[in-house]
């Protein structure tokens, strides 16, 4: 009787010390946990322009108006690897793209040479 209860008694200590914390991932005073990045939703907008640079995840373009987006000018985009994987990434290439709105920046959900 006393084996079924000691072995009882350390495999709940052994679950509760695996079990998870209750603290969300990323809360203030967690350690090591890694902010998951939102995914971007809404309308997936279309424009043309000039790459400037690629710096690891962040690509800047040098734009036309997108209609119904942004206004002509240079934006920092972030991007994942999918998409840059077969892009154009030398500075001066022109390329169409595709993006959504996010914060702190707009995604890119395509990139391609013009």
């Amino acid at each position: 009787m006393r084996a079924v209860l000691f072995a009882a008694l350390a495999s709940t200590l052994a679950l509760a010390a695996c079990g998870q914390s209750s603290e969300p991932a990323g809360a203030a005073g967690s350690t090591g946990a890694a902010e998951v990045e939102p995914v971007p939703t809404g309308p997936e907008l279309s424009g043309v322009g000039t790459l400037s640079s690629v710096d690891g995840r962040v690509a800047v373009i040098d734009h036309e108006a997108v209609e119904g987006g942004l206004a002509e000018g240079r934006t920092e985009f972030r991007a994942y690897a999918t998409v840059l994987a077969e892009a154009p990434l030398e500075p001066g290439a022109r390329v169409a793209f595709k993006y959504q709105a996010a914060e702190p920046m707009p995604v890119l959900t395509e990139l391609s040479a013009r």
